[in-house]
C-alpha cells in the first residue's frame, strides 16, 4: 500500500512518474541480481575447470584448493572424486553420502554412477559386503551403457577371486546396447579402464598371451594427459604381470605408477606392491 499512497500525499498528479522511478528501480534491481548470478555461473565454471585440469595432472592440492574456494563446489561429487583419487576415501565417502548430490529427481544413470562412486571408497576401505550391495545396485540401474559392470568386476579381481566371472562382466559392459552412441574420446577412456581390468582377469586365468594384448590395447587406448588413469593403468599391469610370473616387467609398471601418482592412490598402491609384500590392492 505504501508504493501507492505514497506519491497521492506528496501530490496526486505524480503517480504515473512515480510509477515509472518505481518500474526503473525493479529494472535496476533485476539486471543487477542477474549480473551477480552470471558472475557466480562464470566463476563456478572456470573454478570447475581449473579444479578439472588440476586433478588431470594428478595436482590433488590444488584441485581441493579450487573446488573449496565456492560451497556448491565443495558439495559436487567432483570433490569426491579428488579426494577418492588423492587416496582419501573416509573423506570421500562423506562427500558422495551428501543429501545434495542425491536429489529425488536425478536419473537412474546419474544414480548408477555416484553409486559406483561410493562403492569404490568403500571397496578402498575394504567394506567389501557394503561395496557390492552398492555395486549390484548401480549395475541394475546402468544396463544400457553397461559402466558399471566393469568396477564390479574389480571387486572380484581385487579380492583376488573369481577372475572369470570378471571377464564375462567385462565382456557383458562391451555388448551393452548404448555403448557404441558415446562420444569417441569418451568411449576410448572407458576401453582403457575395460582392457586394463580385462588383462588382469585373463592373466589370472593363465591366458597370458591375450593377457598382454589387452594390456597393450589398455594403453593404446588412453588419454596420456590423464595422469591419475594412467597410473591406474600401470598399477593394473603391474598386477597383471605379478600373475603372470613377470616381475621385472611387473616392478617396471608399478614404478611408472609411482612416478607419475606419488601422492595419489594409485601411486601409493604402486608403492606397497614394489615393497613386495602382496597387499591388499584396496590399501589407500
Amino acid at each position: 500500500m505504501g508504493l501507492v499512497v505514497l506519491p497521492l500525499l506528496i501530490n496526486p498528479r505524480s503517480i504515473v512518474a512515480w510509477w515509472i522511478f518505481v518500474a526503473k528501480g525493479l529494472l535496476f534491481f533485476g539486471i543487477a541480481i542477474l549480473a551477480a548470478a552470471a558472475i557466480y555461473w562464470v566463476t563456478g565454471t572456470i573454478l570447475f575447470n581449473l579444479s578439472w585440469r588440476a586433478l588431470h595432472r594428478a595436482d590433488y592440492d590444488q584441485a581441493l584448493l579450487l573446488i573449496r574456494r565456492m560451497k556448491a563446489l565443495r558439495e559436487h561429487e567432483l570433490h569426491g572424486i579428488v579426494l577418492t583419487l588423492a587416496g582419501r576415501p573416509k573423506e570421500a565417502e562423506e562427500i558422495f553420502h551428501k543429501p545434495a548430490l542425491a536429489p529425488r529427481d536425478v536419473t537412474p544413470m546419474a544414480r548408477a554412477r555416484r553409486l559406483t562412486l561410493l562403492a569404490d571408497v568403500l571397496m578402498d576401505q575394504g567394506r567389501w559386503d557394503q561395496a557390492k550391495e552398492t555395486l549390484d545396485e548401480a549395475v541394475r540401474l546402468d544396463i544400457r551403457l553397461g559402466n558399471r559392470c566393469n568396477p564390479l568386476a574389480a571387486w572380484f579381481l581385487l579380492q583376488g577371486i573369481e577372475p572369470q566371472q570378471a571377464l564375462d562382466l567385462i565382456e557383458q559392459a562391451n555388448t551393452a546396447s548404448g555403448f557404441a552412441s558415446l562420444r569417441s574420446s569418451v568411449r576410448d577412456g572407458i576401453l582403457s579402464v575395460r582392457f586394463a581390468t580385462k588383462g588382469l582377469a585373463l592373466a589370472r586365468l593363465g591366458r597370458h598371451h591375450e593377457a598382454e594384448l589387452a594390456i597393450v590395447e589398455a594403453f593404446r587406448k588412453a588419454d596420456t594427459k590423464h595422469v591419475p588413469r594412467m597410473a591406474f593403468l600401470h598399477w593394473y599391469a603391474g598386477m597383471a604381470f605379478t600373475a603372470m610370473g613377470q616381475p621385472v616387467k611387473a616392478s617396471d609398471h608399478f614404478q611408472q605408477a609411482v612416478e607419475m601418482d606419488a601422492h595419489g592412490k594409485y601411486g601409493k598402491l604402486a608403492v606397497l606392491w614394489l615393497k613386495d609384500d602382496k597387499p591388499d590392492s584396496t590399501a589407500s
